[in-house]
């Protein structure tokens, strides 16, 4: 399985509802616990990302694979939103997940040199 290339990135971790709360009579309330482990979704914030030419013109995909947005960029065009992949997570060490949202590139930065702002990518946690 291959590993999410970029590693360069903050992080949100978004927990879902889990269990089932049922609201009853005078402020009371039953809490019953999940039925299934939750399924963490991350929220990475990737910051300088590039897209990077070699001498020839061509998009250059092996020069800092850390920060590369050439290989971000065929990485996920190889997952899409389908097939699974490890995060190393600063936090919970390698993770499997897959894409939550379609990535989104944004705009370049002007006369940046293939440098674009800090962007967010969609992760869940396949548990």
């Amino acid at each position: 399985m291959e590993t999410f290339p970029a590693v360069y990135f903050g992080f949100a971790t978004r927990y879902p509802e889990s269990g089932e709360r049922i609201q009853l009579g005078n402020s009371y309330q039953f809490d019953s616990p999940p039925a299934a482990p939750d399924q963490r979704s991350f929220v990475l914030t990737l910051q300088g990302m590039c897209y990077f030419i070699d001498g020839a013109g061509s998009l250059d995909l092996t020069r800092e694979p850390g920060r590369n947005l050439g290989k971000l960029e065929k990485f996920y065009n190889n997952h899409k939103r389908a097939q699974p992949f490890l995060l190393n997570h600063p936090v919970y060490g390698q993770v499997t997940c897959k894409f939550m949202t379609p990535l989104q590139i944004p705009e370049g930065i002007a006369n940046g040199d293939g440098n674009v702002p800090p962007f967010q990518v969609e992760l869940i946690e396949i548990p």
